[in-house]
């Protein structure tokens, strides 16, 4: 297979523009040639259609952009997707087009599958199915009566059909998280009352959920944990960072009003709606829970020393940075440059030095969060590596994915909202330009200087996902008659 023009293909998705053939990087003047592009296009359809995933030679077409050639359809009713016509009459390709769009811009999906050599563990359990979900949706808080065999079948199909699959997911979890064990005792159905005739009676009912607990080695009685399972209610699979409040808790009454206050609104609830499942596959929920687990155990660790140590709550929570969402919002255009020209006094050497220790103080948060990542991922050899790279490089962190590729990462750190603009130097720009494939931007925001907090989230392509603004100028000495240059203001 042509990893070439794969990797073409998958950018094209990833930008939402489709690419002409003769821009694939092959000759396809003759009819040798074009064979030959063919072949390429089918190899690489063959292997995404193989692995579920939609058509990437539907991001190619004829000049102009106007149809796709006989040969995607040809092969799409080799796929068994339909006849060569009536995909046609359907514009299926560019169907696949818009599915290629939708897949490749997720980010989870791009990390996973863009790289065709990267080895995926081998899960060979069935996945969870809609009517497991549905199932407990259904049953969930009905009374159980252990003599109705319609009752026990549902009780035989919740633990072998999702409370086996939550135990199979917890149990190759934690094989990917070295220093983390799990505790996974399938309960279907909870203690409660029911009020009859003759009063109260004490009776089991069916849990709406099935769970797994994950914590660090050491930690199973501290009863603070990360749990993944499947929530009937709501009709979702769940990851999320959690404690056990029940009255039975080892936790105090104390202890447990500390950690409520204290874990983050957006690690409470994690989940995958129902309606997505098709759209995944263990190694995709491995990757994910893996990721969200990896990235938040200072999290874990800054709650269990506050549960059960002598951290305050003040001291608990600093030095630490808050992962987020890509803000929903910004601007499609640049703003005009309306100077007020009124004169002002400012005292630059302070500016300056407040500024540089805001951007010191966001790349040391970033180094650390780089190296707790990579060693709770079971790579401490690379966390030893991550490091403040000198001024000038074209980023300030040097770090690495998880499987072992070179991370540049440029830090913008501001006390403002995530919308905040931010400087960006002609340097970091080339650097960008240069290495698209390696190059991140963490965008730190509502930096507290006496927490030594923020909240962050990343940019991966900014050439493509920032608007720049030229607000400075280098001035040469024009050459007497030599030409004038216009200076474009935006």
């Amino acid at each position: 297979m042509n990893q070439q023009i794969r990797s073409i293909l998958i950018e094209q998705a990833r930008k939402g523009q489709p690419i002409a053939y003769g821009d694939l990087g092959l000759p396809h003047d003759t009819i040798a040639e074009r064979n030959i592009l063919s072949k390429a296009l089918y190899e690489i359809s063959k292997f995404e259609h193989d692995h579920h995933r939609p058509l990437l030679s539907s991001m190619a077409m004829y000049a102009g952009f106007t149809d796709h050639g006989p040969g995607f359809y040809e092969l799409a009713e080799l796929f068994g997707f339909g006849s060569k016509k009536k995909l046609t009459d359907d514009l299926f390709a560019f169907m696949q087009m818009n599915a290629c769009k939708d897949f490749w811009q997720n980010d989870d999906n791009y990390r996973l599958y863009k790289d065709v050599n990267k080895p995926l563990p081998v899960y060979d359990y069935p996945f969870f199915t809609i009517d497991e979900i549905t199932f407990l949706h259904t049953w969930g808080g009905r009374v159980y009566h252990k003599t109705d065999e319609q009752h026990l079948a549902a009780k035989n199909f919740i633990m072998s059909g999702p409370g086996r699959k939550t135990v199979y997911w917890s149990d190759n979890l934690v094989k990917l998280l070295p220093g983390f064990e799990t505790f996974n005792w399938r309960m279907w159905s909870q203690k409660g009352w029911e009020d009859t005739p003759e009063g109260k009676i004490r009776v089991a009912r069916f849990k709406t959920y099935t769970w797994a607990r994950i914590y660090r080695k050491g930690d199973a009685y501290k009863d603070i944990f990360f749990t993944v399972g499947v929530d009937g209610s709501k009709q979702e699979l769940v990851y999320k960072l959690d404690y056990y409040f029940e009255g039975n808790s080892k936790l105090s009454a104390a202890q447990k009003d500390l950690i409520n206050k204290n874990i983050p609104k957006e690690l409470r609830w994690k989940s995958i709606p129902m309606i997505d499942l098709q759209d995944y596959d263990w190694n995709k929920l491995m990757e994910i829970s893996r990721i969200f687990i990896a990235e938040n155990v200072h999290v874990y660790d800054k709650l269990i020393a506050l549960a059960w140590g002598d951290l305050k709550p003040e001291e608990a929570f600093n030095n630490l940075l808050r992962k987020k969402e890509k803000p929903a919002g910004g601007v499609d255009h640049l703003p005009p440059i309306n100077p007020s020209f009124k004169g002002t006094e400012i005292d630059f050497a302070d500016q300056a030095i407040e500024l540089k220790e805001i951007g010191n103080a966001g790349e040391e948060l970033v180094k650390q969060y780089e190296k707790n990542w990579l060693t709770a991922i079971g790579k401490p050899d690379l966390a030893d590596q991550v490091e403040i790279v000198l001024d000038g490089m074209g980023y300030d962190i040097k770090s690495f994915t998880a499987s072992g590729d070179p991370k540049s990462i440029e830090v913008k750190t501001t006390t403002g909202n995530e919308l905040t603009p931010f400087h960006y130097t002609i340097n970091e720009y080339l650097f960008a330009e240069k290495h698209p494939d390696n190059y991140l931007i963490y965008r730190l925001y509502n930096f507290d200087d006496e927490m030594n907090t923020a909240d962050f989230y990343v940019i991966e392509e900014p050439l493509k996902d920032l608007l720049f603004q030229p607000v400075v100028y280098k001035a040469y000495y024009r050459k007497v008659n030599a030409p004038q240059t216009e200076v474009v203001i935006l």
